[in-house]
């Protein structure tokens, strides 16, 4: 299976502007936070300089991002400061994140404790979060609860792979790369 990750820095929305072909300036023109319309004109001008400037962009019947007339998948994902995309010959999804955000906060809203004792990794709930995002973007469906259906079977961090199910299924394997400032995990 192939697939390729681009992640670059998220560009000032006054440029993302400039540069934007006119089908990305109608399909960001009702997002009427800058943050959002920022975020979708950033992951689209990755798409476009990677993939080709002529790529068509859409969204399936649940508002996941798909290729127009291709046989390419992808999937989308930003932090603060950057913005991730996948493209892939089979499903995929990517999550980035910022290694500051304080995971450990909210942990109990998606980690069970069984969960939580997979690892004592100061990354592993960052990584975790980013999986478990990765894994319900994967499912692409929505109505995944993130306690009961989609869960953390195992995680190496010597090999960089965390394993999630969703809704008691197969356990997918998820490479994940930790960089300075941000945790990325991917599926596809």
């Amino acid at each position: 299976m192939s697939s390729r990750i681009f992640i670059e820095p998220l560009r000032p929305l006054d440029e993302l502007l400039r540069t934007a072909t006119d089908e990305d300036l109608r399909a960001t023109a009702s997002l009427s936070a800058a943050s959002r319309r920022r975020e979708a004109l950033a992951w689209r001008r990755v798409v476009r300089d990677n993939i080709g400037a002529d790529v068509g962009i859409g969204y399936d019947e649940w508002g996941a991002p798909v290729l127009k007339n291709s046989a390419w998948h992808i999937g989308v994902s930003h932090s603060r400061n950057s913005v991730a995309v996948i493209v892939s010959e089979a499903d995929c999804a990517i999550d980035i994140e910022s290694r500051t955000r304080n995971f450990e906060r909210v942990s109990s809203r998606y980690l069970s404790p069984q969960e939580a004792a997979l690892s004592r990794h100061p990354d592993f709930l960052a990584v975790a979060w980013c999986a478990k995002e990765c894994l319900y973007k994967y499912h692409r469906r929505g109505n995944a609860d993130f306690l009961r259906d989609i869960r953390i079977a195992s995680v190496d961090f010597d090999c960089n792979r965390i394993g999630g199910t969703l809704f008691g299924g197969g356990e997918l394997i998820m490479p994940f790369s930790i960089s300075a400032s941000e945790v990325v995990v991917s599926i596809g």
